[in-house]
C-alpha cells in the first residue's frame, strides 16, 4: 500500500528536519521507491508500493510548479473508465495511465469536488505554494489511514502514528477516555486515537484550509441511501449481484496475486466464488487462507455458532476447482503473543483481541507468501447478507412465524422498552445505574465515578447492555457501518506493515448504495439473509446456501489460553506492577483467573475473551 504524510508549519517556519523524522517512524513498510518534497514551510513525502499494474508508472510527489501545486495521492481507483471519458484521457494513454495521476487530473478537473468522482480506495494532499491553500481528502469507504496533528501552528499527517510520535511537538499521552472505551466495549468517537493529541480523517471527509479558514467536512453519507419503491425482489437480487461483479473485478487487479479469507459463512464464501468464477475465465487460481480449531472447539458455545468451519469449507472448495485452499491452525502463536503482536502491527489495540492471534497468522501468512491483496467480506452483514428487521413485518405474518410470545416481544415490548419513549429513556436509565457492562468488563469502579461514565453514556446514547430496536429497519444496517469504522484504519495499518492490501468487495460504494436501497421486507422474508441466499443460489453448496448458524472462528481460545497459562500469569504480575492497575479491578481479574483455571474444559468462551481485552488495553501503555 502506497502511502503518503507530510507537514505543514502553518505559522510559515522553514520544515527542516521534520519529515526525516516521519520518515524514520514508516521506513518499515514495505515499498517499492519513495520520495519527497520540502519548499518553504511544507513538506511532503510519498512510499510508493506497486499495488495495480499501472503503479509501476507512478511518480509521487509532484510540484506542479506553472501550477503553484505541490500534490501527493494514493490508491487504487474503480472507476476508470468513467473517468477517462470525463477526463478526455486519450485511449493510448489509458492503458498505463497510474490511479495517482488519474485522482490528479480529477482534482485539476474538479477541485475539492472530486471527491464525488473518485470511486475506490484512495487518498490525497494538494497544497497551493501561492495562497498556501490545503486540500487533504479520503474515499468514501476502505480500507485507507490518515492519521493527524494539528494546532494553531503545525499540521502533521500520516497514515500512522508512529510517524507522528517522533515529532518534538507531539505528546505521546495516552487518552484515558479510549482506554476505558477499550475496557467496557463502548465504542465510538472513532476519530480519536489511544494518543490524545491525535486524531484521525473519518471516511467520506476531507480537510479544507484556505484564507485562514479551516473546514472538516464529511462530503458522502450512507444514511442518505433512499430505500427503492414498486421494486420486485428478482431485479434487486440480479443487481446486487451486478454490483457484487464489478466490485470483485475492480479488486483483482493487481500488480502481485490476489488472495482470500474463506470460512464458512455467507460473506466470504460469496466473495470466494465470484473471485473464482472470474479468475477461472482467465485460467487463474484463487488461493484462500482459512483459521481452524488446533484443540477441541468449546463447550460452551451458543447454539446459534458452530467450532469447526472445516466441513463448511471443504463443501465450498469441491465446488470449485480452481480453489487452492490453506488451513491455519496457528499453533505457534498463543493467545498473548497475539495480542502483542496485532498491537505491533496495527499500532493500537483491538476490540477483538480474542481473535487476534488467528488475524495476525492469516495476514503475515498471506503477505510472506507474496500476495498484494487479499480479498475480505467483512461489511457483508450490513449488506449483501444483512438479515432485515422482523418486527417490521405485520403481526399477523409474525405470529404465523414465531408464535404469540415472541411476537408480542417483537411487536409491543421491544417498540416500547428500546426507542426514546419516556418509558424507554427510564428502562435504559435504571439499566444504567445498575452498571451492566461489569458483567464483560474489568474495569475500575472508581474511574467510573472518577470519569462520570454514566452521565458520558447517556449522553452518547450509548445501551452497554446492546437491547435495540430501530423504527426504521435499515437503521439496524446502518449502525452496522457506524461501529465498523475503525476495521477501515485498522485495516490499512495492517496493511502499511504488510506490504498487504485489505480489499472488501462489500465495502464497495456501489454494493453498500445498491444494498441499503433494496426494501427490509426482500432481507427477512420467507428467510434471513434472503437476498444473498437468493442471489448464490447454485453458486453456493446448499449446506453453506442454507446454514442458520455462525461459525466461530477461535473456537478453541480457552483451551488456547490454558496451554499458556503461564504466560497469562505473568501478565497479570506485570499488570500489577504498572500504572496501568488503576484501570482495572486486578482483584476480580485474579478471581475470574483462578476460577478459569480450575475448571478449563467447561470455562465460557466468552469470558476469556473479556480477560483477553484486558490484556489488550494493557499493552498500549
Amino acid at each position: 500500500m502506497s502511502t503518503i504524510f507530510g507537514i505543514w508549519n502553518r505559522n510559515g517556519k522553514p520544515v527542516s528536519d521534520e519529515l526525516e523524522i516521519m520518515f524514520r517512524g514508516i521506513k518499515h513498510f514495505p515499498h517499492q521507491r519513495y520520495d519527497f518534497i520540502v519548499r518553504d514551510n511544507f513538506a511532503i513525502g510519498h512510499l510508493l508500493t506497486f499495488n495495480t499494474p499501472e503503479a509501476v508508472h507512478e511518480n509521487m510527489p509532484k510540484h506542479l510548479k506553472k501550477l503553484n501545486l505541490i500534490f501527493a495521492a494514493e490508491g487504487r481507483i474503480d472507476n476508470r473508465d468513467e473517468l477517462f471519458s470525463k477526463l478526455s484521457i486519450p485511449l493510448n494513454q489509458q492503458l498505463n495511465f497510474p490511479d495517482g495521476d488519474l485522482i490528479l487530473e480529477a482534482y485539476l478537473k474538479w477541485g475539492s469536488n472530486c471527491v464525488d468522482h473518485l470511486m475506490g480506495k484512495w487518498s490525497l494532499v494538494a497544497f497551493h505554494t501561492d495562497s498556501e491553500e490545503l486540500f487533504v481528502a479520503r474515499d468514501k469507504w476502505d480500507y485507507t489511514s490518515i492519521n493527524y496533528y494539528l494546532d494553531d501552528s503545525v499540521l502533521a499527517f500520516a497514515p500512522s502514528n508512529k510517524a507522528l510520535l517522533g515529532l518534538p511537538f507531539v505528546d505521546e499521552k495516552i487518552d484515558e477516555i479510549m482506554i476505558i472505551r477499550l475496557l467496557i466495549f463502548w465504542q465510538g468517537d472513532f476519530d480519536k486515537t489511544y494518543h490524545k493529541e491525535i486524531k484521525r480523517l473519518l471516511p467520506s471527509h476531507y480537510m479544507h484550509f484556505r484564507d485562514y479558514s479551516y473546514e472538516l467536512k464529511k462530503y458522502w453519507n450512507y444514511r442518505d441511501i433512499k430505500v427503492q419503491k414498486e421494486v420486485k425482489v428478482e431485479q434487486c437480487v440480479e443487481e446486487l449481484l451486478e454490483m457484487m461483479n464489478l466490485a470483485v473485478e475492480a479488486r483483482l487487479r493487481s500488480y502481485k496475486p490476489v488472495a482470500a479469507t474463506l470460512s464458512g459463512g455467507l460473506d466470504s464464501s460469496t466473495v470466494c466464488a465470484i473471485a473464482a468464477m472470474q479468475l477461472k475465465k482467465q485460467s487463474k487460481d484463487l488461493y484462500t487462507f482459512s483459521h481452524v480449531p488446533c484443540f477441541t472447539p468449546s463447550k460452551n458455545l451458543e447454539k446459534f455458532w458452530f467450532g469447526d468451519e472445516r466441513p463448511y469449507i471443504e463443501s465450498f472448495v469441491n465446488m470449485y476447482e480452481n480453489i487452492k485452499q490453506r488451513y491455519l491452525t496457528t499453533e505457534y502463536l498463543s493467545p498473548i503473543q497475539g495480542i502483542k503482536k496485532a498491537i505491533e502491527l496495527y499500532g493500537e489495540p483491538i476490540y477483538g483481541a480474542s481473535n487476534a492471534f488467528w488475524m495476525v497468522d492469516i495476514y503475515t501468512s498471506v503477505a510472506k507468501e507474496n500476495f498484494g491483496a487479499i480479498l475480505l467480506g467483512e461489511f457483508g452483514n450490513a449488506n449483501i447478507s444483512w438479515t432485515g428487521v422482523v418486527e417490521h413485518f405485520p403481526l399477523l405474518h409474525l405470529l404465523r412465524r414465531y408464535g404469540i410470545k415472541k411476537s408480542i416481544n417483537l411487536k409491543f415490548t421491544r417498540p416500547v422498552f428500546f426507542q426514546d419513549t419516556g418509558l424507554g429513556m427510564l428502562y435504559r436509565k435504571l439499566k444504567l445505574s445498575r452498571s451492566p457492562w461489569r458483567a464483560y468488563s474489568y474495569l475500575n469502579e472508581e474511574l467510573e465515578l472518577k470519569f462520570n461514565i454514566v452521565r458520558r453514556m447517556q449522553e452518547s446514547n450509548f445501551d452497554p447492555t446492546f437491547s435495540k430496536y430501530f423504527k426504521i429497519p435499515q437503521d439496524d444496517a446502518l449502525l452496522i457501518y457506524d461501529v465498523s469504522v475503525p476495521r477501515l484504519s485498522l485495516g490499512a495499518h495492517m496493511g502499511n506493515e504488510t506490504g498487504l492490501e485489505f480489499r472488501d468487495p462489500t465495502a464497495d460504494e456501489r454494493v453498500i448504495k445498491y444494498a441499503l436501497s433494496i426494501p427490509n421486507e426482500f432481507y427477512a422474508a420467507p428467510l434471513k439473509r434472503q437476498i444473498v441466499r437468493n442471489m448464490m443460489k447454485g453458486k453456493l453448496p446448499d449446506d453453506i446456501l442454507m446454514n442458520t448458524k455462525k461459525g466461530r472462528q477461535g473456537s478453541d481460545l480457552s483451551e488456547r489460553v490454558f496451554a499458556y497459562s503461564k504466560e497469562f500469569d505473568k501478565e497479570i504480575e506485570a499488570i500489577k506492577a504498572s500504572e496501568f492497575v488503576r484501570f482495572v479491578n486486578i482483584k476480580k481479574i485474579e478471581a475470574e483467573w483462578e476460577k478459569a483455571k480450575k475448571n478449563p474444559d467447561d470455562y465460557p468462551i466468552d469470558q476469556m475473551a473479556y480477560l483477553l481485552r484486558t490484556i489488550g488495553a494493557f499493552q498500549i501503555n
